[in-house]
């Protein structure tokens, strides 16, 4: 687990830079929760405007516990997204990235480590598991499908439900540092694999251990630079 760095004071800044495309919706993670609270259940109750008030709120605490939990075992950036795609569908889902402790090591060789250490199970039941070059250097990709239960409790009802997503999820070693960037992006609108590939390579293509040139140096734990990712290996042509 790594320690929150906003807990410390001064914060030390981590090297580490990424874009996002257009449709993305970061979560600050730095704010204060209440207002984000009510803006959650605001949202939720556009969405579901049958849901009664325990239902609302218990969906609204859920993720809260939730995010706070991804805290604190490292993450850094919690998006969703919403994507038109070329047939006019929709494309929706959640961008995850988490900074965690690596062995020390050859950074070039930490891909490789990742796949190998994969629980045979998790291996067998991915749909693709590559290495690919991205511009700030190597990744394990792994492309898995699993279905997530669903707690009727945070959602203020008795009974359990469940739901099938895709992930994508690029491992990436710091070049200078014992840690590591896990980028997940994960979506339940299987039917889009190609425009969610594709966009999961723009965002993965977009991060950066060194900071752009026309942009200072952070002042929080994690910049989002400006402009557009540099070009990496489209993972679409690497699973065919």
């Amino acid at each position: 687990m790594r320690p929150d760095p906003r807990a410390s004071a001064p914060a030390e800044p981590i090297p580490l830079w990424y874009v996002l495309p257009d449709g993305f919706h970061p979560v600050d993670l730095a704010a204060d929760p209440h207002p984000r609270m009510e803006e959650s259940y605001d949202r939720l109750s556009a969405v579901h405007p049958s849901a009664t008030t325990d239902q609302l709120v218990a969906g609204v605490l859920s993720f809260e516990s939730a995010l706070a939990r991804m805290v604190a075992d490292g993450l850094v950036h919690f998006s969703s997204f919403a994507l038109r795609t070329e047939d006019d569908g929709l494309l929706t889902g959640l961008c995850q990235i988490f900074v965690v402790d690596r062995a020390p090591g050859d950074p070039n060789l930490y891909p490789r480590q990742v796949l190998k250490a994969q629980r045979t199970d998790d291996a067998a039941s991915a749909l693709h598991r590559a290495i690919v070059p991205l511009p700030c250097g190597p990744a394990a990709v792994t492309v898995s499908d699993r279905v997530v239960p669903v707690p009727g409790a945070c959602f203020g009802v008795a009974a359990d439900g469940a739901t099938e997503v895709r992930s994508v999820t690029f491992d990436i070693a710091f070049p200078g540092a014992p840690e590591a960037v896990a980028l997940t992006l994960t979506t339940e609108a299987l039917e889009y694999e190609g425009e969610f590939l594709e966009i999961a390579t723009l965002v993965a293509g977009g991060i950066s251990f060194t900071p752009p040139t026309d942009a200072p140096s952070p002042e929080l734990d994690v910049s989002v630079a400006t402009g557009d990712p540099s070009d990496g290996e489209d993972i679409r042509s690497v699973f065919g």
